[in-house]
C-alpha cells in the first residue's frame, strides 16, 4: 500500500495536463501512486505516451455527452476512482489540469501526519493562486493560508468558498466514516447546479466528522486560466469578499429555482 494516493482529473488541455503530472514526478516523497482519468480526447490522441513511471496509471472516464450534461463530471470521476478501488493509499489528494504541487507536497503532508501519530484524518495547506498569462507564465496574485484548525466538528473555520481541493488532503479511512454517517458514497456532489464549490460541500461534510488540520506551507498552485471554474479573482480581501458574496448569491438564487 503506498503512503499517498492522488487523482488527476484531465480534460482536453494538453499542455497543462502535462505540467501538472510532471508536477506529480517531480514529488521528492517516493512512494505514491496516481490515478489519471481523462475524458478521453487526449487518451485517444496518446497524449500521455510520456508517462513512463509505473506509479502512474492512466484511464479513461467512460463519460458521454448525456452523462456530462448532468453530472459535474470532476466529482463523478473522483467519486468513481474512490469507489472502484482504483486507489490504496493511505492519505488521498486531488488534482485538476490545470494545477501544481510544488515538489515537497507529498513529503510534507506525510510528514506532518505520520509525526502526529497517523492522528489527523484531514489536513489543509497553504496555496499560492496564480493567474497563467498569455506568454505561459503564472502571475501568482494572492495567497490562501491554512493558519487555524478548521472543520464544524472542532468548531474551526470554515473550509466552502475559502478552501481549494488542491490544499485538502484526507485518510482513506475517513471515507468509511463517510459512508455510515452520511449513507452515501457520492463523496464528491455530483450535482451540476453545486459545481462552482463541490469541493467546498465535500471538505465541509468531513469537516463534520473530523478535525481539519492546517499545514502552513505553501505547498501548491491553483492556476486561474480562461477555462478555470473559478476564474474571478481578486488580489485584495475585499475584492475576494466580493466575489464569494456573488458566489452564494448565484447559489440560492439557483436552489430557489430548483425548488419551483
Amino acid at each position: 500500500m503506498p503512503d499517498l494516493s492522488i487523482i488527476i482529473v484531465s480534460h482536453n488541455k494538453p499542455v497543462l495536463v502535462k505540467e501538472a503530472v510532471q508536477s506529480v514526478l517531480n514529488q521528492t516523497h517516493a512512494d505514491w501512486e496516481a490515478v489519471l482519468v481523462d475524458s478521453g480526447v487526449l487518451l485517444e490522441q496518446g497524449c500521455f505516451g510520456f508517462i513512463q513511471d509505473p506509479r502512474f496509471r492512466v484511464i479513461p472516464s467512460g463519460e458521454t455527452r448525456e452523462l456530462a450534461g448532468r453530472k459535474n463530471m470532476a466529482s463523478w470521476c473522483f467519486n468513481r476512482v474512490l469507489n472502484e478501488g482504483l486507489v490504496s493509499g493511505e492519505l488521498i489528494l486531488y488534482l485538476c489540469d490545470d494545477d501544481l504541487l510544488y515538489p515537497e507536497a507529498f513529503e510534507t503532508l506525510w510528514r506532518f501526519y505520520t509525526e502526529h501519530g497517523r492522528e489527523p484524518q484531514a489536513m489543509y495547506a497553504s496555496q499560492d493562486i496564480g493567474v497563467l498569462e498569455r506568454d505561459g507564465t503564472t502571475r501568482v496574485i494572492g495567497k490562501r493560508l491554512a493558519d487555524r484548525l478548521a472543520g464544524k466538528v472542532c468548531r474551526g473555520s470554515r473550509l466552502d468558498c475559502r478552501v481549494d481541493y488542491l490544499q485538502f488532503c484526507h485518510t482513506r479511512q475517513v471515507l468509511a466514516k463517510f459512508r455510515e454517517v452520511y449513507g452515501t458514497d457520492r463523496f464528491h456532489s455530483e450535482d451540476k447546479e453545486e459545481a462552482s464549490h463541490a469541493d467546498g460541500i465535500f471538505m465541509e461534510q468531513i469537516g463534520a466528522l473530523v478535525p481539519v488540520h492546517p499545514v502552513p506551507q505553501v505547498l501548491s498552485l491553483n492556476r486561474r486560466t480562461p477555462d478555470s471554474a473559478n476564474l474571478v479573482y481578486s488580489d485584495n480581501r475585499l475584492g475576494r469578499g466580493i466575489n464569494l458574496i456573488r458566489a452564494k448569491l448565484k447559489g440560492a438564487v439557483r436552489r430557489l429555482k430548483g425548488k419551483r
